[in-house]
C-alpha cells in the first residue's frame, strides 16, 4: 500500500495498481450546489477514443469493466459522488484517466470544501486533493491518473470550464459525436448533447510533465498527512452484474423537453421484454411534479405520477408485451430530462448505509440480509418497496414481492428481510427521503 498523502495543485503521488475508489466530494451544506462526478479515458494523443470513454451518472459503466459510476454517499458532514476504477483492467492504449466534477446552473466557487479523494479497496485513503481556487467554473478536472514506469500515479489538476461537461468533453475530442442529432431529436450516439464550449482558463490541461513522465511542478509540494476527512462511501458493488439474461443492452437514450409531449423510446424491445430503467431529472428548480404514462394506459400504470424530491428519480419502465418501440406521454410544468438505461445501471445495494430520496432501482447480489428502512415525508405520502427476482427471461415482468407498504406515512421504520440475490429492490412509490442499512444474515 502506498503511504497516504495530501497533495497540492500540480503535485502527484503514486497509487497502487489495484482496484480503487475515487470521491468527488464537498461539505454537506444546505442549499449548496449539487456536484456530479465524471471520468474520461484518454489515449496517447490525449483524446477520447469513443463515446463510451466518458463515464458519468447517465453512462455509468465503461465497456472494459475498468471504470464505473457508483452513486452518492454522505456522512460525517460530507457528501460525495463515487467512481470505481480497476487499474489492472484499464486497456493498454488508455494512457490517462481524468476525474472531473460538474454542476448544473451553479459555479464551483459556490461549492463548499470541494475535494478529490482516492481510496483503496479496503477503504483506507491513498491521496487527497483540496480545491481552493474554484470560481466561475461549472465543470472542474480535479485530477488525473497516468502511467509512469510500469505503474500509475495521481496528479492534482485543478482545471475549470465555464460551460459544464460540454466544454470539458469537447476539449478532449468528444464534442462532435455527442452533438450529432439522431432520430426524435436525440443524439445519434453518446449520452447527452454537448453545446457551447467556454473554458474558464486559457490553454489545455497541461500534461503530467513536459515528457509525460509526471514530474511535479516546483511550486506544488506533496504534504504528508496522517488523517484525511472524507465522506462515508456509497455502496460498492461486490462483482459484475449477474447474468440473469438475456437483458437488452444499449447505450443510454436521453430525451429532453418542456411541458406536455409524447415521445418514442425507439429500442428493439423483444416480445415480453424485461423492464428497463427510466431516470427523470427536472431542471426547473421550482417545479417538482412529473407524470410519465405509456400511451393508451391509465394513471394506475404511470411510470411517474408524483413530486420528485431533489428533482430526480428512477423507476422501472415495462415495455409493451408485443415488443417494439414504446410511446410515452410526458407532462411537467417546466423543463425535463428523461434517460432510458439498461438494468445493469441499477444502483448497487451492498452492506452498509445508503441514502437518497424518491423512487430508485437497486441491484442486490449478496447473501440474505436484513434491510433497515428509515424514511420521512412532510406530505405524508405513500412509501412502497418491492423485490423482483430475475430467474429467467421475462421474470421481472411478474408480480413482485412486497417488502414495505406504508400508506400515508410521514415516518417509515421497517426491517424487512431480503433473500439472497440476485434481485432488484425497487422503491416504486415515494416522495420520502430515505436511508437503507443492509446487514447480511449469519
Amino acid at each position: 500500500m502506498c503511504p497516504m498523502t495530501h497533495i497540492a495543485k500540480g503535485a502527484n503521488a503514486p497509487v497502487p495498481t489495484a482496484p480503487l475508489r475515487i470521491a468527488v466530494g464537498r461539505r454537506h451544506v444546505p442549499g449548496a450546489p449539487l456536484v456530479e462526478a465524471a471520468a474520461l479515458l484518454l489515449d496517447a494523443a490525449g483524446a477520447v477514443r469513443r463515446d463510451a470513454d466518458l463515464v458519468f451518472r447517465g453512462l455509468p459503466a465503461h465497456p472494459s469493466g475498468a471504470l464505473r459510476h457508483l452513486g452518492t454517499g454522505d456522512g460525517d458532514g460530507q457528501v460525495a459522488e463515487w467512481l470505481e476504477l480497476d487499474l489492472p483492467r484499464v486497456e493498454a492504449n488508455v494512457r490517462r484517466i481524468l476525474i472531473a466534477g460538474y454542476c448544473d446552473g451553479a459555479p464551483f466557487g459556490a461549492v463548499p470544501g470541494l475535494y478529490a479523494q482516492v481510496v483503496a479497496a479496503d477503504g483506507s485513503p491513498v491521496t487527497h486533493y483540496d480545491v481552493t481556487d474554484a470560481a466561475t467554473e461549472t465543470a472542474f478536472v480535479l485530477g488525473e491518473f497516468y502511467r509512469r514506469d510500469g505503474g500509475w500515479r495521481f496528479r492534482a489538476v485543478g482545471q475549470g470550464y465555464d460551460t459544464g461537461l460540454a466544454g470539458l468533453a469537447r476539449d478532449f475530442g468528444g464534442g462532435a459525436a455527442w452533438t450529432t442529432p439522431g432520430p426524435n431529436g436525440r443524439p445519434a450516439s453518446g449520452p447527452t448533447p454537448l453545446d457551447g464550449v467556454t473554458k474558464a482558463t486559457a490553454g489545455p490541461i497541461p500534461e503530467a510533465g513536459p515528457d509525460g513522465t509526471g514530474k511535479p511542478f516546483p511550486h506544488a509540494p506533496v504534504v504528508a498527512s496522517k488523517a484525511i476527512p472524507g465522506p462515508v462511501p456509497a455502496p460498492v458493488p461486490t462483482g459484475a452484474p449477474p447474468a440473469w439474461g438475456p437483458f437488452l443492452d444499449f447505450e443510454p437514450l436521453v430525451h429532453r423537453g418542456k411541458g406536455a409531449t409524447t415521445l418514442t423510446v425507439d429500442l428493439p424491445f423483444p416480445p415480453n421484454s424485461d423492464p428497463v430503467i427510466l431516470q427523470a431529472r427536472l431542471t426547473d428548480g421550482h417545479f417538482r411534479f412529473l407524470r410519465v404514462l405509456p400511451l393508451g394506459l391509465d394513471d394506475v400504470d404511470a411510470v411517474f405520477n408524483n413530486d420528485l424530491p431533489e428533482h430526480h428519480g428512477r423507476a422501472l419502465l415495462v415495455p409493451p408485451p408485443a415488443g417494439g418501440p414504446l410511446k410515452l406521454e410526458v407532462a411537467h410544468s417546466g423543463n425535463w430530462e428523461l434517460t432510458v438505461l439498461p438494468l445493469t445501471a441499477a444502483r448497487p445495494l451492498t452492506p452498509g448505509t445508503t441514502r437518497g430520496s424518491g423512487r430508485e432501482v437497486f441491484l442486490h447480489t449478496g447473501p440474505a440480509a436484513e434491510l433497515k428502512v428509515k424514511a420521512s415525508d412532510r406530505g405524508s405520502g405513500w412509501f412502497r418497496l418491492h423485490a423482483h427476482r430475475g430467474d429467467g427471461p421475462g421474470a421481472l415482468r411478474e408480480p413482485a414481492e412486497r417488502l414495505v407498504h406504508a400508506w400515508i406515512g410521514k415516518r417509515v421504520r421497517e426491517k424487512p428481510r431480503i433473500p439472497e440475490g440476485p434481485l432488484l429492490v425497487v422503491i416504486d412509490k415515494s416522495r420520502h427521503h430515505w436511508e437503507f442499512t443492509v446487514t447480511p444474515l449469519a
